[in-house]
């Protein structure tokens, strides 16, 4: 199998550092900042900046509050990972934490960062160097002060896709007071929250331009789990919002790994599996006890009875995009709307597909994208017929068989992939497609939802 490199330079070009040490967070009112070191090299030590801009439309997390401190550690060791892989060294130092802390870290920076070792051909370390920063002393549970009661309030992450726009439209038709939160400023996060009627609260990042010219010289690069960074700012500021809960919109098939190679699941979305969303969850209730409860509401649900709910929220539909060419840090490389060339243009193309009208895919997509030539490739590779699923937050094999078998038996999938349809596998073929169909469709408690919010889901799409 061969490994896809995501940098070009050579090696030798990539900077040679003994030590990443989590120098500092600084919280100046509504400003975040997170400082780095990098030391131990015959080039001069490097010290990064990373700025966040927390919402100023809601209060200020308070330096009073121990819950407060230990979320912005959270913080600090989550967008760590960022800076840490530009060199990879073998040493750390840091704030002092419990050897069950240490454990989540060094999960987060070794499965979670899966992909990245994969793609740039590195094996996958067992231990990260968390350990050196281990006090035996401190308590496995960290007890706080008794946070002030608040009424339930929910705070919606928000991206400008499908999913968070149908949590944001069931939050919002649950009775519970529910408002929106997104990590940067893509009008398609504002049109999404206000086809819902939430008030949409930002958060603005800044990252290090000493970084960018690393990777830019040739450091170690590739994808980070940046939604476990999402999930430990927008805890601070539920926290400090007065939100009792965080919303996120991972569906179960985000468990399903790209490849396995050599004896590890490669998941381009390990952070918005159900592992990370339960050992994230365990933290906080050892190390940031009475935080608000950050859950995914849609891990109940497949991709195709998500498309199928989605399809229901005509409001939604002028008011999304999942492309994520769209949130490129550079403006002039963002599409309109959809570029209609990418694996993950061509996934929601096929996922709604069954659940709309022609008329209706041609009005969201302006373009008639599973037909298009330059999409054979990604259509093979998300039905699981090359070695790797793409790297994108896409659905399972399964999921886009039985969706491309469903236009079939609708009489509408486009000519141009009839040949590929008759390569289905033969247990979604005849009765099979029904079955496999109605698997899908059915929901899966989740062990990581409340009661409540599984009734809240459940009411929803019975009345939807």
């Amino acid at each position: 199998m061969s490994i896809s490199k995501v940098t070009s330079e050579a090696p030798n070009s990539r900077p040679q550092y003994q030590c990443f040490e989590y120098v500092s967070y600084d919280l100046e009112g509504h400003t975040l900042r997170l400082q780095y070191r990098l030391t131990g090299s015959s080039d001069p030590d490097l010290t990064f900046c990373e700025v966040l801009g927390l919402p100023t439309s809601l209060p200020a997390p308070s330096l009073s509050d121990p819950l407060t401190h230990a979320l912005l550690r959270a913080c600090l060791f989550s967008f760590g990972v960022s800076y840490y892989k530009a060199a990879l060294p073998p040493e750390m130092k840091g704030p002092k934490i419990s050897l069950e802390e240490a454990q989540f870290w060094n999960l987060l920076y070794s499965e979670g960062m899966g992909e990245f070792y994969f793609r740039n051909g590195l094996p996958i370390p067992d231990q990260i160097g968390f350990e050196a920063l281990v006090d035996a002393s401190l308590p496995v549970q960290q007890d706080h002060p008794n946070p002030t009661p608040h009424p339930q309030r929910a705070l919606v992450l928000i991206g400008g896709g499908k999913d968070s726009g149908l949590v944001a439209e069931i939050a919002q038709h649950s009775g519970i007071e529910s408002e929106a939160l997104s990590l940067g400023d893509s009008p398609w996060m504002e049109s999404s929250s206000q086809a819902s009627h939430l008030k949409l609260h930002r958060i603005s990042r800044q990252i290090d331009p000493q970084l960018l010219a690393l990777n830019a010289k040739g450091a170690w690069n590739g994808h980070v789990p940046i939604s476990a960074c999402i999930a430990a700012i927008a805890v601070l500021v539920a926290h400090a919002g007065g939100f009792t809960d965080v919303l996120v919109g991972n569906e179960r098939g985000a468990d399903d790994a790209n490849v396995e190679w050599n004896g590890r699941s490669i998941n381009h979305q390990w952070s918005k599996s159900s592992l990370f969303e339960g050992r994230f969850q365990a933290w906080c209730d050892q190390h940031a006890v009475g935080a608000p409860r950050y859950a995914s509401l849609l891990r109940p649900l497949s991709e195709i009875r998500i498309a199928a709910a989605f399809a229901q929220c005509k409001n939604q539909h002028p008011a999304f995009t999942s492309c994520n060419r769209n949130f490129r840090l550079n403006p002039l490389e963002r599409p309109s709307r959809w570029c209609g060339r990418c694996a993950k243009c061509t996934f929601v193309a096929l996922i709604l597909s069954p659940h709309l009208s022609d008329q209706e895919l041609q009005t969201i997509f302006g373009m008639p994208v599973l037909s298009q030539d330059h999409n054979a490739q990604h259509l093979e590779a998300l039905l699981g017929l090359s070695d790797v699923k793409p790297w994108d937050c896409v659905g399972t094999a399964k999921e886009c068989w039985l969706s491309l078998l469903q236009l079939q038996q609708q009489g509408r999938l486009p000519e141009a992939l009839s040949d590929l349809a008759a390569r289905a596998p033969t247990e979604y073929t005849g009765s099979g497609l029904t079955k496999a169909w109605e698997e899908e469709w059915a929901l899966r408690p989740s062990p990581l939802l409340s009661s409540q919010w599984h009734h809240c889901l459940h009411a929803y799409l019975e009345s939807h």
